[in-house]
């Protein structure tokens, strides 16, 4: 229905309402009278209207409309004709299980959760079972009551079927269905206030004024209805029966409120993220400037990566949304058709279309350039785990091979000098000449096993993987062309694939150096570990000139294996003053990929 169509029967209505009040009351003070009903029809028409025509709460504006067309039905409770006065009076129950379902819905017009709607419903069934089944068997409707004014003498109830009002109806059910009723609405009521302490900031700004209006009222109302047991004579009951009906407009008046609190935040949040986002600022300030514009601490931001079909989030990790049913939502940011990321915020934001219009406006093109830099994030992470995979590869390899060696040739080596020498022993009393030659072939079997444990320590040396990273560099070192010396204090065990990328860049730098570093007397590998993994290895040699040189495998390698363990490599030299190769390693791997904790030592092998 139009505005301007509910406005006009809006108008009508509290016309019709004023005129059957003004009829119907004997009072000096009727036309006070007449106001406060004008207004408990008017107020909650007026506000609805106005709900209507901003989003999000069209929902609720429709529901205030209809309520204030039930309370128009409660002010014939007013005249004196026994059907407008009994329909009045009947209204009067079914609109305050309305009243329940309005302040348990505010502000998006839906109940939120299983305990709204078991309230709702409860209060539905006590009207249906204990009050509506009453007016066929009532003579009188009890008074004073918060639909009319009417105090002694009031109308009959037109409604009623049964000869006499049976005796049950005073006794039992009156003062059960009063109990119940009273029950009820203190649940409400402590149900309002849960909600007050559990809201998000930007729901308890709109909630606030209403859940405290509605608190108030529900316990009026509880009052009123003992009021007419306890203090049936007492004009505090009068006082009670008159706060509960102007409470009506009251509360029309707090949603009211609720609603300007709730635009006015969002006006002023949209005009700070507006300042916050002129220039395209980086994820981390992005988040924070939607967060901060709305009031949403844990707000968060997933990209979609078109190629991989996922979220995730600035550095490319994977992200999950919120489940259903969750106090998150989660809202998508497009670029015309395409996907570009989703803003998980608050879930009393889901329909706030300035919200959604204000935070993808602005931030449309700032989160695309983000989520092409977590494509690509996400892709180096790949390449860098792909590469730490064929590192790894290659390390299990190199041990295998060692392994083979050890128990294949080496041993066969073995054995086969050790038949050579007992075949020498047998022919020299017979053929010296011979022996001699046996034991010649003897002599080169044993070279050949050097040759063999050579290669197997420059494969993967037995004092790395049994001892660590200081003792496999010291054993290098004893073997390198160019003096070297180790220098390492508190460097303790690391992940097996840390001590690998260490051990063979240090070893492809002094390899490097005694090939490369003219005039170079000797080199120094200097290890310390202060929160990071630092090596350093620098000799005396005559330096060059990084420019002038175009790095080659050796370095790339180097390079390469530390980045495997999120570790990066810095070449320093100066021409007359030496070169250092320095490398730093984070403690980002706290875990060797087969499992084992940091700083573990591989099981022990046997020495070759």
């Amino acid at each position: 229905m139009e505005p301007g169509v509910v406005t006009i029967l809006g108008a009508c209505l509290c016309a019709v309402t004023c005129v059957v009040t003004l009829a119907g009351s004997d009072s000096e003070f009727a036309w006070l009278e007449a106001i406060a009903r004008v207004l408990m029809v008017g107020a909650p028409i007026g506000v609805g209207v106005y709900a209507r025509r901003r989003p999000p709460f069209e929902r609720f504006g429709a529901l205030l409309i209809i309520a204030g067309l039930g309370w128009f039905v409660t002010t014939l409770a007013e005249s004196s004709d026994p059907v407008l006065y009994s329909t009045g009076r009947v209204a009067g129950w079914i609109v305050e299980v309305g009243l329940v379902y309005l302040v348990l819905a505010f502000p998006l017009g839906r109940l939120g959760d299983r305990i709204d709607r078991a309230l709702v419903w409860a209060g539905a069934a006590l009207v249906l079972v204990l009050y509506l089944p009453t007016a066929l068997l009532v003579e009188q409707y009890p008074v004073p009551a918060t639909w009319t004014s009417c105090h002694a003498g009031c109308p009959g109830n037109a409604f009623m079927v049964a000869g006499s009002e049976p005796t049950v109806l005073g006794d039992v059910v009156l003062p059960l269905r009063e109990t119940l009723t009273v029950l009820l609405f203190a649940a409400v009521a402590g149900r309002l206030g849960l909600r007050i302490r559990r809201a998000t900031p930007l729901a308890r700004r709109a909630l606030a004024p209403v859940l405290v209006v509605a608190c108030l009222r529900l316990v009026a109302y509880a009052l009123a209805i003992m009021g007419r047991r306890i203090w049936a004579d007492s004009g505090l009951l009068e006082v009670a029966v008159w706060l509960v009906a102007l409470g009506v407009p009251v509360m029309a008046g707090a949603f009211l409120l609720g609603l300007w609190r709730w635009r006015l935040y969002i006006a002023t949040a949209t005009l700070r993220l507006a300042g916050r986002l002129r220039t395209h600022p980086p994820p981390d300030d992005l988040r924070a400037a939607l967060a901060e514009a709305f009031d949403d601490r844990s707000l968060e931001i997933a990209y979609w990566l078109d190629g991989e079909g996922r979220w995730a989030d600035a550095a490319g990790r994977p992200m999950a949304l919120p489940a259903p049913g969750s106090r998150r939502w989660s809202t998508e940011v497009r670029d015309g058709d395409r996907l570009v990321a989703m803003i998980i915020h608050d879930v009393a934001l889901r329909d706030d279309r300035a919200f959604i219009d204000a935070a993808t406006s602005y931030a449309v093109l700032t989160l695309d350039n983000h989520r092409l830099s977590a494509q690509t994030a996400s892709l180096l992470r790949e390449v860098s785990e792909s590469r730490a995979r064929i590192q790894r590869s290659a390390d299990d390899e190199r041990r295998r091979i060692e392994r083979d060696l050890h128990d294949g040739a080496q041993q066969r080596l073995v054995a086969l000098r050790i038949t050579l020498e007992l075949a020498a022993e047998e022919t020299d009393g017979v053929d010296v000449e011979r022996a001699e030659r046996l034991r010649g072939l003897g002599a080169e079997v044993e070279l050949a096993i050097d040759d063999v444990r050579s290669l197997a320590r420059g494969i993967y040396p037995p004092a790395l993987a049994d001892h660590g990273l200081v003792a496999g560099l010291r054993s290098a070192a004893l073997r390198m062309p160019l003096p070297t010396t180790v220098h390492a204090d508190g460097v303790a065990r690391y992940p097996r694939e840390v001590e690998s990328a260490a051990y063979f860049c240090c070893l492809e730098a002094l390899q490097n150096a005694a090939k490369h570093a003219r005039g170079a007397t000797a080199a120094v590998v200097e290890l310390s570990d202060d929160a990071a993994l630092r090596i350093e290895v620098r000799d005396d040699g005559a330096g060059f000139d990084v420019d002038a040189v175009t790095p080659g495998v050796g370095l790339v390698s180097m390079r390469d294996r530390i980045a495997t363990v999120g570790g990066s490599l810095a070449l320093v030299t100066i021409p007359g003053e030496g070169t250092r190769v320095v490398a730093t390693i984070p403690p980002a791997v706290d875990r060797a990929p087969d499992g084992r904790a940091s700083g573990a030592p591989e099981p022990q092998r046997p020495p070759l």
